[in-house]
């Protein structure tokens, strides 16, 4: 705190009245710095939090609710002092509640003068730390908006690249029809699908879930998207009809692998496949996805069977490559675990029945099977909520 020749006495309108005042407080008076207005003090106070502000009761009336809000601002701005009467203990409270740093009586003495000053000097202590405090979090706060500014960007840029990464949907070739839609919790999502037709004949597909959510979720499906495209380039451009006729075999297997070599800590749930659409032949693999894929025809839906390890968390791991004959005419719909999210059951058992009842006379098309799960409603999912469906004469 200031030495007490560095106070600020504010004199007001009038003299103010220190009769009977301690030889203390009349040297603390006399060495103090008198000013005759608020605006002349603004102008000679170097900091107003820690240069106290030395004001006679008299001088500064609280009788109306005008005069105690002034003082409240004064006190704020201002550490101040406030010099009551001989008959004026009675307010000391008051001018607490309003926020004064301390109050003098005029027969105050040395000791007493002493510890007011001591106080003033330990709030203005305080003050000072609480605005050193503000503007650390200020500078803070300024640097958090611009680092949220910089990673809304890249993620939107982010975006844009899954975007680009993304089939056309829908896609047909002869009876068949293929679409998707994701419904992101952020704006990168870990779930991603791909699918193509290869060779005039192999309808070729996966549908994957990352773990965790935003930018290195987002970057291991692009990873997956180049990795799987590397090798359904090489069976197209070997025309190999009898690789592809044993596909995903060693899919996942592959995907595995690599997951692992890049130490990333990441792994996902997976479905890929392989549809003929000459025999109607289909060949997948599940790894741990949840739900299983559903197949819906003649008005009745059930879960394909299969099951198996996430990729990217065991070394050596295999998969098994169920096969099924579908029907003519048929739906099959994979949807990632965001969907449990939509429903109202509490088992996961629970949850499976009302997605077959759901989806069995609702899987015509990808706008009628989201309206039928509620995801067209959804602003701000919990978790990202990914349909694809394939279709056959529905």
């Amino acid at each position: 705190m200031k030495a007490p020749s560095d106070l600020i006495f504010f004199l007001g309108d009038k003299e103010p009245s220190i009769q009977g005042a301690s030889n203390s407080l009349q040297l603390l008076i006399a060495q103090s710095t008198a000013l005759q207005n608020i605006e002349a003090i603004r102008a000679r106070c170097q900091d107003p939090l820690l240069q106290p502000l030395l004001v006679s009761a008299d001088q500064l009336a609280i009788e109306s609710d005008s005069q105690r809000e002034y003082l409240k601002a004064l006190a704020a701005e201002f550490l101040v002092i406030i010099l009551l009467g001989p008959d004026q203990s009675h307010r000391v409270a008051e001018y607490f509640r309003l926020g004064v740093a301390d109050v003098a009586f005029p027969h105050s003495s040395d000791k007493e003068l002493a510890a007011i000053l001591e106080r003033v000097d330990s709030l203005a202590d305080s003050r000072d730390q609480k605005r050193l405090y503000r503007r650390e979090l200020e500078k803070t706060n300024q640097n958090l908006q611009e680092s949220l500014h910089l990673l809304k960007q890249d993620q939107m840029a982010g975006l844009e690249v899954q975007k680009s990464l993304m089939p056309e949907s829908p896609l047909k070739f002869g009876d068949y029809e293929i679409s998707h839609s994701i419904t992101p919790s952020l704006y990168l999502s870990g779930d991603f699908v791909g699918y193509n037709f290869v060779l005039g004949r192999y309808l070729l597909f996966y549908f994957a879930d990352v773990s965790g959510h935003g930018s290195s979720s987002a970057f291991v499906t692009v990873l997956l998207r180049f990795m799987i495209g590397r090798v359904i380039r090489k069976h197209q451009v070997q025309k190999d009809y009898a690789a592809l006729a044993q596909a995903p075999e060693g899919l996942v297997e592959s995907i595995n692998s690599q997951l692992l070599a890049t130490g990333l800590g990441k792994h996902l749930t997976i479905v890929a496949g392989s549809l003929d659409t000459e025999t109607r032949k289909l060949r997948y693999v599940i790894g741990a996805q949840q739900p299983a894929p559903i197949l819906i025809s003649d008005g009745q839906a059930r879960f394909l069977p299969g099951k198996g390890k996430p990729a990217g968390i065991f070394e050596g791991a295999t998969w098994v490559v169920e096969e099924v004959a579908l029907p003519e005419s048929f739906a099959l719909v994979l949807l990632s675990d965001g969907v449990f999210d939509l429903l109202s059951d509490k088992e996961i058992v629970d949850k499976e029945k009302t997605l077959l009842k759901y989806l069995r006379t609702s899987s015509e098309s990808l706008d009628k099977l989201k309206d039928a799960l509620f995801i067209g409603d959804i602003e701000d999912p919990q978790d990202d909520i990914s349909v694809l469906l394939l279709t056959r004469g529905m």
